[in-house]
C-alpha cells in the first residue's frame, strides 16, 4: 500500500516536473531572463575596453559588486517572479488549472514538481551568468582561475542558489493564494526588502536578503591579500550577527513553510473567476 501510494506521488512528480519544464522553456520570458542573466556580462567587457583611467575599478571589485548588487539582490527575485510565480499564474489565469486539479492528482506533488522545474532553469541561468561574469572580469586583472578567485566564485553561486530557493518558495505561495501575486512580488521583494534595511531595529530579519547577505565571502574584494584572510574569521564572528549556519537554516525553514502554504492553498482555494457562468 505505502510503496503503491508512494510510486502514484512519484509519478505525479514526474508529471508535474516535465510539464512545467516544457512549458517554462517554451515561454518567451525564458528567452527574456536569459538575456537579463547575462547582461552583466557585458560590463566588465565595456569596462576593459573604454576606461583608460588608472582608477577604474578592478576585475575583482566589479565581480563582487555584480555578484551581489546585481545578481544575487535582483536577479535572483527577478528569477522567481518570472518563472516561478507567472508560472503558477499561467495555469490560474488560463483557468487550465482547475482541470488539473479536478484530477487524482497529489497537490503536494504537483507543487513540488514544479518548484523542483523552476529551480533547475533559474539555476542553470545563475550559474552560467555568474560563471561568465567570472570568467570576463578575469581580462581585467586582480582576479584569476586560481584556487582563490574560483572559490570565490563558487560561494556566490551558492548564495545565489539559496536566493533562488527563497524567492521561489514565497512567489509559489503568492501565487496560489492571492489575485494579484505579481504586485504583491514587486512590492515585497523590490519594496520591502530595501526598504527594511533602512529601518532601524529588527526589521531587516523579516526579509531573505538579511540571510542571504550574511552568507557573503567576509571581505569578498580583499581574497588576495594575505594579511586580510587571516583574520577572516574573526570578522565574521564580530560583524555577522546572522551566522551562515543560521542563514541556511532559516532559508530551508522558510522554503519549507512556504511550499507547504502553497499545497494548502491549492488544496482549499476555489480557483475561479468573475467571468464565470451566471456571474456579470
Amino acid at each position: 500500500m505505502i510503496t503503491s501510494r508512494a510510486k502514484s506521488i512519484y509519478l505525479d512528480l514526474k508529471t508535474s516536473f516535465l510539464h512545467a519544464l516544457t512549458i517554462t522553456l517554451r515561454r518567451d520570458r525564458f528567452i527574456l531572463m536569459s538575456i537579463i542573466s547575462v547582461l552583466p556580462v557585458m560590463i566588465p567587457i565595456f569596462v576593459a575596453l573604454f576606461s583608460k583611467t588608472l582608477f577604474r575599478e578592478n576585475g575583482l571589485e566589479i565581480f563582487v559588486k555584480l555578484c551581489e548588487q546585481v545578481y544575487i539582490h535582483t536577479i535572483a527575485p527577478l528569477l522567481a517572479l518570472f518563472l516561478g510565480l507567472i508560472g503558477i499564474r499561467e495555469e490560474v489565469d488560463s483557468l487550465t488549472i482547475i482541470y488539473l486539479l479536478t484530477r487524482p492528482v497529489s497537490k503536494f506533488a504537483w507543487v513540488l514538481g514544479r518548484f523542483i522545474a523552476y529551480f533547475l532553469v533559474s539555476a542553470f541561468l545563475m550559474v552560467m551568468g555568474i560563471f561568465f561574469t567570472f570568467t570576463s572580469c578575469v581580462i581585467l586583472g586582480s582576479i584569476h582561475f586560481d584556487t582563490t578567485g574560483v572559490s570565490l566564485m563558487l560561494q556566490y553561486m551558492g548564495v545565489g542558489l539559496a536566493g533562488l530557493i527563497a524567492y521561489g518558495a514565497i512567489s509559489f505561495s503568492l501565487g496560489t493564494a492571492i489575485n494579484h501575486p505579481i504586485i504583491a512580488g514587486v512590492i515585497l521583494f523590490f519594496g520591502w526588502e530595501k526598504l527594511a534595511n533602512y529601518i532601524p531595529g529588527i526589521a531587516d530579519f523579516w526579509t531573505v536578503q538579511k540571510y542571504l547577505d550574511s552568507m557573503f565571502p567576509a571581505l569578498a574584494t580583499q581574497r588576495y591579500n594575505r594579511a586580510v584572510v587571516s583574520v577572516l574569521g574573526s570578522f565574521q564572528k564580530e560583524l555577522y550577527f546572522v551566522s551562515i549556519n543560521r542563514a541556511l537554516v532559516t532559508i530551508f525553514i522558510s522554503t519549507v513553510i512556504f511550499l507547504a502554504l502553497s499545497v494548502f492553498s491549492m488544496r482549499y482555494r476555489e480557483f475561479t473567476k468573475d467571468r464565470v457562468v451566471g456571474s456579470k
